[in-house]
C-alpha cells in the first residue's frame, strides 16, 4: 500500500499516515496533534494574554520558530484585514505547472509571492519544501513541511469531515483541495449546501486505489463570508 495519506480510510481511527520522500510519520486529528513536527507541542499560549496577530505569527515563523499554534494562526490570517480566500489562485496554479515542469528556482519565486498574500497557504508552503530538498538544503525544506503539516493537521483537527455538524473548517477553499489532493482522495461530485444557518462543500470522493467513494464536508462560512464583503464593497 502506497505511503500516502489515507484520509478517507482513517475516519475510524482518526490517524492519518504521511509521507514526505519516503519518511513516515502520523499525524493524528486528537489533541496534541501534528506529531510529526519534532514532538513538539501545539503551543496555546497563556489564556490572559493577548492573541497574536497574524503579522505576530509571521514574524514568529519567519524568525525560525515553527512550533506554533496554526489554527490560531490560519484564523488570525481569516480575522486580520489581508484575508484574501481567493487571492492566490493564479498564483498557486504558476507554482504547480513550474514545479511539475522541474523549473523550482519559477516555483519558489511563485511560492514567495504565495507568501507576500497568504503565508497559511498550506501548499505554496509544501511545493517550496519540495524545491527547498532537491536543491539540498534539507534543513529548510523539513522546516517548510513541517509547516505544511502544521496547517494540514490543523485542518484535520477541526472536524472529522462525515457530517455538516462535524465537518472540516477551511479557511480559504483551496484548503479543502489541498487535503484531497494530499489524502489521494479523487474529488467526483462537490456541491455547496446548507445546513444551520451554514455553507459546506460536500464532496463525494474516490478513495485511492479503490473504486469506493465516501463523503466529506467542509465548513466554508468563512472565506463565502469574506467574498460576500468583498462583491459589496465593490457595488
Amino acid at each position: 500500500m502506497p505511503l500516502c495519506v489515507r484520509l478517507a480510510g482513517a475516519l475510524e481511527t482518526g490517524e492519518y499516515p504521511m509521507q514526505f520522500e519516503g519518511h513516515m510519520a502520523i499525524i493524528s486529528r486528537g489533541a496534541g496533534v501534528a506529531l510529526l513536527l519534532v514532538g513538539q507541542a501545539l503551543l496555546w499560549g497563556n489564556a490572559r494574554a493577548a492573541e497574536p496577530s497574524y503579522d505576530d505569527y509571521v514574524a514568529q515563523v519567519k524568525a525560525g520558530k515553527i512550533e506554533i499554534d496554526y489554527t490560531a494562526f490560519r484564523l488570525a490570517y481569516a480575522a486580520s484585514p489581508k484575508y484574501a480566500p481567493y487571492g492566490t489562485i493564479e498564483i498557486v496554479s504558476k507554482l504547480k505547472k513550474a514545479y511539475a515542469a522541474g523549473d523550482c528556482p519559477s516555483a519558489m519565486a511563485h511560492a514567495r509571492e504565495v507568501f507576500e498574500i497568504n503565508f497559511v497557504q498550506m501548499e505554496a508552503h509544501k511545493m517550496a519544501a519540495f524545491c527547498l530538498k532537491k536543491a539540498g538544503n534539507e534543513e529548510e525544506a523539513r522546516r517548510e513541511y513541517a509547516m505544511f503539516l502544521g496547517l494540514f493537521s490543523s485542518v484535520l483537527k477541526s472536524g472529522d469531515g462525515k457530517s455538516p455538524d462535524t465537518a472540516f473548517v477551511v479557511i480559504a477553499v483551496d484548503e479543502e483541495y489541498s487535503v484531497l489532493e494530499t489524502a489521494s482522495l479523487t474529488p467526483v461530485k462537490q456541491a455547496l449546501v446548507n445546513h444551520g444557518g451554514s455553507a459546506f462543500d460536500r464532496f463525494e470522493v474516490k478513495l485511492p486505489d479503490s473504486e469506493r467513494t465516501v463523503t466529506l464536508f467542509f465548513n466554508v462560512d468563512r472565506p463565502h463570508a469574506q467574498l460576500a464583503r468583498t462583491l459589496q464593497k465593490q457595488q
